[in-house]
């Protein structure tokens, strides 16, 4: 087969070349201008010590690609292979997640419009009710975005109510969501809400309606954690990589029970390769516990990632994302997701199956001390009903009321309801 081969860069600057090897696997090597003029290694798998030494790195180049039916409406439109995935990097990967560029060789990356195109009315409607399925009609085919992630996503630049279309000169700041499955929307929401309400830092997150309050279909507003303003008040993208990337796992392995990492391999990581890792490590503990808590089963490793902020020689823990209230999912349509956790508790994947031994083995793949991850256990459990009461009553005073929350909020008090018994010893509520 003809080998492809392609360049990676930040910004206008070249970080390395990357090779399609005869094995379809991505081999990558820094370029030697990045190692002279100070860069940094792109990922914790990547270190700059391999100098310009070529190293197999296809993990972490698959892992900026989509997946699932998002994936498979991109190849299609593209001609492109859905087991492609050199061809599609190459293709799409011109504004991957975080802040690097992959572009076929011989491409450079070039300078964008004056001013980016505004979203219109109209554009975002089509958006909204095609659930992201017209985003190439709507862009008219000219962006060359590659998020990750199965759900469909549009990037959009967001500011003073108005939105428009990023391109080369101008990096998205938010994201959109849509409506892929029925009540997907508030149930992330609801969930990102709780969280945030217990002071886990999250991505900041709006539910919106096309139309007027209340009423037309639903979708979110993320605000980008990999972005930041620069000095004159532009957008400036920020490096980031995903767990799994981190830890050189492909997709397909994004879950433990698939054969990818545990929470130990993930606490392993942040202990080794974080700016704070004593608070990184509090911070995973609280993730895996609220997932748990609002039955959230699809916390898996692409949804933890480590974000590289200016002027810092080790990555931050960046905050948490896609944190979706499954469980009610499942009661509004029963039997639709699997209520395996992404991540085992203890060996076990099925909550009921988690006992107070399982959180003190927990706790030592976490190496900390079980008395106080237990007591954090019992405060979450506690102050959850009334963190989902709060935030029923802020979205419906919003949004307006529906008898289908009841089943959203109950899900939350039964699951920890059930813990404090289960665990405790104390009396259900």
């Amino acid at each position: 087969m003809t080998s492809r081969h392609g360049t990676v860069w930040y910004g206008d600057r070249c970080v390395g070349s990357l090779r399609e090897g005869d094995d379809r696997l991505l081999y990558f090597a820094y370029d030697v201008g990045w190692l002279d003029e100070g860069g940094f290694p792109i990922s914790v798998r990547l270190p700059l010590s391999n100098a310009e030494r070529e190293v197999e790195a296809h993990a972490f180049f698959e892992g900026l690609l989509p997946e699932g039916r998002v994936r498979q409406r991109i190849c299609r439109k593209l001609g492109v292979d859905f087991n492609d995935d050199a061809g599609l990097l190459f293709a799409i990967g011109e504004d991957c997640a975080g802040a690097l560029s992959v572009l076929p060789s011989g491409v450079v990356p070039g300078g964008g419009s004056e001013a980016p195109a505004a979203l219109t009315a109209r554009q975002l409607e089509r958006l909204v009710r095609s659930a992201g399925a017209d985003a190439d009609a709507v862009t008219e085919g000219r962006q060359r975005f590659s998020l990750a992630g199965a759900q469909e996503k549009q990037p959009v630049i967001f500011y003073g109510g108005d939105f428009a279309l990023p391109d080369r000169a101008h990096p998205s700041s938010h994201i959109l969501k849509f409506e892929t499955v029925p009540r997907v929307c508030v149930a992330e929401f609801f969930a990102i809400d709780m969280a945030r309400r217990l002071d886990v830092p999250v991505v900041e997150t709006e539910f919106l309606r096309y139309g007027k309050s209340g009423e037309g279909a639903p979708y979110l507003l993320i605000k980008r954690f990999d972005r930041m303003r620069g000095a004159s008040g532009e957008f400036v993208r920020l490096h980031q990589e995903d767990v799994l990337q981190a830890l050189g796992g492909t997709t397909a392995l994004k879950y433990q029970q698939d054969g990818g990492p545990s929470i130990q391999d993930v606490a392993v990581l942040l202990r080794e390769h974080t700016a704070r890792p004593v608070e990184a490590l509090a911070r995973l503990r609280d993730w895996q516990m609220i997932n748990y808590l609002v039955g959230n089963w699809d916390g898996h490793a692409k949804n933890l990632a480590l974000l590289y902020l200016p002027g810092q020689a080790v990555p931050a823990f960046a905050p948490f994302y896609d944190i979706v209230a499954i469980e009610f999912l499942n009661l509004v349509r029963p039997g639709t997701w699997s209520r395996d956790m992404g991540f085992a508790v203890g060996g076990h994947y099925e909550p009921e199956r988690v006992t107070r031994a399982d959180w003190e083995r927990f706790a030592q793949d976490l190496g900390m001390p079980p008395k106080r991850l237990l007591a954090r256990l019992e405060e979450l459990a506690t102050r959850l009903p009334e963190m989902a009461r709060s935030a029923r009553a802020a979205f419906a005073e919003v949004h307006g009321d529906e008898p289908v929350y009841d089943q959203l909020e109950g899900s939350v008090r039964r699951r920890c309801g059930w813990t404090l018994k289960s665990v405790f010893g104390g009396k259900a509520y």
